[in-house]
């Protein structure tokens, strides 16, 4: 059947736009279209496959091909260029410094993908060129990078909370102790269940939602304490339970932070060299030295140096109740579980009124008189209950979260 004669130029011309007359030169290196503009496949296929395996596949040749005419062209490019690894950062860079935004921003998603598909720390330096062009560039590829640096951010942190957590290290709410007081706080905690993996720890460094941080035990070591300080928010730490003592380096690791607000040391045997350490450390708010056997003159060279810090030195006997703030009374408001007070009976409303040899007449005073004993020490609480006095004598505990 023969066409109507404009049907016929209709066919005619999609035939010229798709092989044009006289037939396209191509330069070394260039290889014809492997589709139409629009994205659908050409006619001659196995042909143009044929073509793609005559190149040679290096680095150089895909980089080339980031910025081709073709979209499938610059999408198998990019596909090549991730399979290749973080080693080819350094020509991406070179590529994106004389590129069009096409191959800015084709690089920038092959860089964030290893980001993506590398542990942070054999990620071959990709986080740390995003951030670079995020803040040193301008226009498109600042944004483009700005963008990528959000997804990474985001799925780094999940990845983190799954590696950690299998890794033993707990993440999610407990009770954290700064100074004299427990909160139930979003805390991460490395003790006695971490697996012993310090390359897991480098995932600390995406934990975005915790900013108080307990090590305890085992974990006491200054490869530990080097991971914690890159938490992003971290502000608060509490170093527990190493009464056999611990290298100073754990000490010595916090100096990397440029505030810390809080720094608990709870039965933890500190030598007087680490106290020297720990008086030049960056802490803003409180420090607490409990149960760690330091000597008093090494605290008070620790008070001169921190000028105007609240600190705490306990010999680590823990009664377990707190008291109504602004009372000139000791009115117990909290009696906590499983400690020495709750064993012994005290009540929420009971009023104490001495400790062995001293009289209560506020908190401060009840805390005063029970850092004064260590734990396992028994002394004697004097209270008064509905107007009567009573007298029972209890077995001061270590502070355990609870």
């Amino acid at each position: 059947m023969r066409l109507p004669l404009f049907a016929s130029i209709v066919v005619l011309s999609l035939i010229v736009g798709l092989f044009p007359l006289g037939g396209q030169q191509y330069s070394h290196g260039q290889s014809p279209p492997i589709g139409l503009p629009d994205g659908g496949s050409s006619p001659d296929e196995a042909a143009l496959k044929h073509s793609e395996s005559t190149p040679p596949k290096d680095v150089a040749y895909w980089v080339s091909q980031l910025g081709h005419e073709h979209f499938l062209r610059r999408q198998k490019a990019s596909q090549e260029l991730k399979k290749m690894g973080p080693a080819i950062l350094p020509e991406l860079a070179a590529a994106m410094d004389v590129g069009d935004l096409e191959v800015i921003e084709r690089s920038i998603v092959v860089i964030s993908g290893f980001a993506l598909s590398f542990a942070p720390a054999e990620d071959g330096g990709a986080w740390h060129m995003l951030q670079a062009m995020a803040s040193k560039s301008v226009g498109r590829r600042a944004l483009a990078a700005r963008s990528a640096m959000e997804e990474v951010r985001e799925l780094r942190s999940e990845q983190a909370a799954r590696v950690l957590t299998a890794a033993g290290v707990f993440i999610g709410e407990r009770y954290f102790s700064i100074a004299a007081s427990q909160n139930m706080l979003n805390i991460v905690e490395i003790g006695n269940t971490w697996s012993g993996d310090v390359k897991t720890l480098q995932w600390l460094e995406w934990i975005d939602d915790a900013s108080h941080v307990r090590v305890t035990g085992k974990a006491l070591r200054g490869d530990v304490l080097s991971n914690v300080v890159k938490m992003p928010r971290l502000e608060a730490i509490a170093m527990t339970d190493a009464e056999a003592g611990v290298a100073d380096e754990v000490f010595s690791s916090l100096a990397a932070m440029s505030r810390i607000e809080s720094l608990d040391i709870r039965y933890v045997a500190l030598t007087a060299q680490q106290g020297e350490i720990i008086s030049q450390l960056p802490i803003r708010t409180s420090l607490t030295l409990m149960g760690t056997g330091i000597e008093a003159d090494a605290v008070e060279k620790i008070r001169t140096r921190l000028a105007g810090l609240e600190i705490q030195y306990r010999q680590g006997g823990f009664l377990g109740v707190s008291c109504y703030p602004g009372e000139q009374i000791c009115r117990i408001n909290v009696v906590h579980e499983n400690t020495a007070a709750f064993e012994a009976g005290l009540l929420f409303g009971d009023v104490v009124v001495g400790v062995g040899g001293s009289d209560i007449g506020s908190f401060k005073d009840l805390q005063s008189a029970v850092n004064r004993h260590s734990a396992g020490d028994e002394v004697e609480i004097r209270y008064l209950r509905a107007g009567k006095l009573l007298r029972v004598k209890v077995r001061l505990k270590r502070l355990e979260e609870n």
